[in-house]
């Protein structure tokens, strides 16, 4: 007997012994259906998947083709929010070359990277990276409307590093839409470009009209009170604070020298020195440095006295920093075994045959 006319000797069979059998044969038929359809959802799902990947790759593989000069950054906006990729590229196009000091760039629209900072995204944001030469991944995930509602992810070769090598960073912002002005979105370039160009942080990376121009820069974005944590307004004061003290010793302007006092005591007033020492120990330098130049230019022993008293803090930081007291111990030694070669040389000409 064949299969088929096995199946309909059954069916007859169940429908004439079997209660109820012709509801069971319309249940078998729906669930038939349902899983048929259920095939199909999944079989779509993989197709979808499968041509985002080819057009990832195939958007990764034109940018290098296309061998423009300047930063290659690229862009990929959380899953259900488009226009907060859009709201980044504008943020980059318009304050990028201002904190790039003018150098060349181009953005490169993805397509969403789901999963946040787990191990499979970041291999495949490497991936990617390393496909299109890309200086800068950035991805991003939205977790509500509260201070760290928006997540940017990102891996940046700053520092000549390669994909693999690649450093990894988060930076919070808030996730209402209401608070993405222009205060923010100068905020957050400056927090990206500083991923491309870690030597913002360290004034005498550039050239002192290169700083000024920071310094005004980040004086602006600080006076417009971006909707950001105390901890990233932080860090631009610190790098602000920096240039502003530099622009003094070496050009001279002290247009914001109060303000790097103001901000320097303000901090150090707040400030942990168990929680932040690193910090503490460069609002330390800050402040003295900038209480120095402010007594050059009109004398007073009592700045002059908080001067030294904050210096004096900052070098007894910096002694008890492990990378320094490595640094001793390695010239303690150098300095032990050039001992012993000298003493070697005089032994031998002093006794020598």
């Amino acid at each position: 007997m064949s299969i088929s006319g096995w199946a309909h000797t059954a069916e007859s069979w169940i429908l004439t012994h079997v209660p109820g059998a012709d509801w069971l044969v319309l249940f078998g038929a729906g669930m038939a259906v349902v899983g048929a359809l259920l095939l199909a959802v999944w079989l779509l799902r993989i197709a979808i998947r499968a041509a985002g990947v080819l057009s990832n790759e195939g958007k990764a593989r034109a940018a290098r083709a296309r061998k423009a000069p300047g930063f290659r950054i690229l862009i990929a906006p959380p899953a259900g929010d488009r226009p907060v990729g859009k709201w980044l590229e504008g943020a980059l196009s318009q304050f990028l070359p201002i904190f790039a000091f003018g150098a060349p760039f181009s953005l490169v629209s993805m397509g969403v990277l789901k999963g946040g900072l787990e191990a499979a995204t970041i291999a495949r944001a490497r991936k990617r990276m390393a496909t299109a030469d890309a200086d800068l991944f950035l991805w991003a995930s939205r977790t509500g409307k509260g201070e760290r509602g928006l997540e940017l992810h990102g891996i940046s070769r700053g520092g000549g590093l390669s994909a693999a090598e690649a450093r990894l960073f988060t930076i919070a912002l808030p996730g209402d839409r209401r608070l993405r002005n222009e205060d923010l979105a100068r905020a957050a370039a400056y927090l990206l470009t500083k991923q491309l160009q870690p030597s913002l942080s360290d004034p005498q990376a550039f050239r002192a009209e290169k700083i000024s121009q920071l310094a005004l820069e980040l004086d602006a974005l600080l006076a417009g009170e971006p909707a950001i944590s105390k901890t990233l307004r932080s860090e631009i004061e610190a790098d602000f604070c920096a240039a502003g003290v530099r622009v003094a010793e070496e050009l001279g302007d002290v247009t914001a020298l109060d303000k790097v006092i103001v901000m320097r005591r303000k901090h150090l007033e707040a400030a942990s020195d168990a929680a932040d020492t690193g910090r503490v120990i460069q609002a330390r330098l800050d402040l003295g440095r900038a209480l120095i130049v402010r007594a050059e230019k009109r004398f007073d022993q009592n700045v002059v006295r908080e001067a030294v008293a904050q210096l004096s803090l900052a070098v007894e930081g910096l002694r008890a920093d492990p990378m320094i007291l490595r640094a001793q111990s390695a010239s303690d030694a150098l300095f032990k075994a050039q001992s012993m070669i000298e003493s070697r040389k005089r032994f031998s000409l002093n006794f020598g045959s």
